[in-house]
């Protein structure tokens, strides 16, 4: 199981890329090595690939200068900024991810006979 609080941590003090995290990315995800904290196209598709039902949209804070994504889920919203595209993007993913799968609609009873 991932230690996604480790994950956060570090990924709140990067400020580019590094293979130390992708390596630990790969790992948390399940995903095979790559540069994910230069590549937001490898982000992207960690997105798609690893978080189902998460939706990404990605801009600009605020500020105008630092790149946030956000990712929704069912009535869940997860944001994230940071230095590069890349890592708002992981930043945004680590938090998913620790939130768990979307918990299944209880189907409801059917009516009495």
């Amino acid at each position: 199981m991932a230690d996604w609080r480790e994950l956060r941590g570090r990924l709140a003090g990067a400020t580019g890329a590094d293979a130390g995290i992708d390596a630990g990315i790969a790992q948390a995800f399940a995903l095979p090595p790559g540069d994910y904290t230069a590549s937001p196209d490898k982000c992207r598709a960690l997105v798609a690939s690893a978080l189902p039902g998460w939706h990404l949209h990605v801009g600009y804070g605020a500020s105008g200068v630092f790149p946030y994504a956000a990712l929704t889920r069912s009535g869940q919203h997860v944001e994230a900024e940071a230095p590069t595209l890349p890592l708002a993007i992981l930043r945004a993913a680590a938090v998913a991810a620790a939130l768990g799968p979307a918990a299944s609609p209880t189907p409801s009873a059917p009516p009495p006979a």
